[in-house]
């Protein structure tokens, strides 16, 4: 099980491994029980991020990050210093942020402190913070891209597909659209990241309404009929935190997707993040949107935002509605 929590005395011994102290602001990344990874996030600021050696180069460090952004809640947030190699910078990178100079103004910030904060950077001086100007949930992720799409089209009493479960967080979030009256099944081959679902789901009070099953994605029609389904949700990759030589490929995914279309009732809807940083993801990534954006027009209504502006492998949310005219 892997969470992200507020650090307790009890972590002391851990955290002083990773070179944190269990005081307020500091949230720790536990697996299995045992803590691998901690953060500092006070008053919008970050003052470190650490992930013990053993666990690094697997994708913890953006874990972490983005959990403890989300605890943080809206408004722009710093960096103490800056990324002290590209690693970290890499990970910043990832989640948003910017060197401050160049970074743009958060919804509702003033240009002006924008300009001012470049200014006293200097115009060609190496930044002294960097800034993530747009938190998640705002539009500016493939996560929060898809997320806006379904709270905007899913209703109570729904019944929704997340195809792949992965740690639960996008189960936890259509169980939470469908409410009481809704219900949610959620797929994955890994054994792990069903145990996981199911108890984050148990966690959070929505174990009546969605479970994870041990099952493909490739056998979505055992269990729902043609045009009984109002959502459907496909993350492509990996488990976040998992065996990173297990991830989705074409030869499935694209089936699945295409099973999930028949499965939705007129007027559902269905999203697609395509992740493809690793070596076998471009192929997938291309595939995919081909499948995708080459949809009837007449029968969908498709969007895709690009992020391709942005370094390294930005995510790529599709939208889907299948029309009911």
């Amino acid at each position: 099980m892997l969470e992200v929590r507020a650090a307790r005395h009890g972590d002391a011994p851990a955290l002083d491994a990773l070179g944190a102290a269990p005081e307020a602001g500091v949230f720790v990344l536990e697996k299995n029980g045992a803590v691998i990874g901690a953060l500092t996030l006070r008053a919008g600021e970050i003052f470190g991020c650490a992930v013990a050696p053993e666990w690094r180069g697997r994708g913890y460090g953006t874990f972490l990050l983005r959990r403890a952004l989300r605890a943080a809640g809206p408004g722009p947030v710093y960096t103490q210093t800056p990324p002290g190699n590209a690693a970290m910078e890499a990970l910043l990178r990832r989640c948003g942020f910017r060197p401050q100079e160049q970074a743009l103004p958060a919804a509702g910030e003033e240009p002006a402190r924008a300009r001012e904060a470049g200014a006293a950077a200097g115009p060609l001086s190496l930044p002294q913070k960097w800034v993530r100007g747009a938190p998640d949930g705002d539009g500016e992720n493939a996560l929060a891209v898809a997320h806006a799409f379904l709270r905007t089209h899913v209703r109570p009493g729904a019944f929704a597909l997340d195809a792949t479960a992965g740690n639960g967080h996008d189960t936890l979030f259509l169980c939470r659209l469908v409410g009481a009256a809704g219900r949610v099944l959620a797929f994955d081959v890994q054994p792990q990241a069903v145990e996981n679902t199911n108890a984050r789901l148990r966690e959070n009070g929505c174990g009546q309404v969605g479970r994870a099953v041990l099952d493909s994605h490739a056998n979505l029609a055992a269990y729902a009929a043609p045009g009984s389904v109002d959502a459907a949700v496909f993350n492509l990759g990996y488990l976040p935190g998992g065996d990173h030589g297990v991830f989705t490929t074409p030869g499935v995914s694209v089936p699945a997707m295409r099973t999930a279309l028949e499965l939705l009732r007129p007027g559902g809807v269905m999203t697609v993040c395509v992740y493809y940083g690793g070596p076998q993801g471009m192929a997938e990534k291309d595939a995919v949107l081909a499948f995708l954006t080459g949809l009837p027009p007449e029968g969908y209504r498709v969007s895709v935002r690009d992020f391709s502006g942005r370094p390294g492998c930005p995510p790529i949310p599709v939208c889907i509605e299948k029309r009911a005219w």
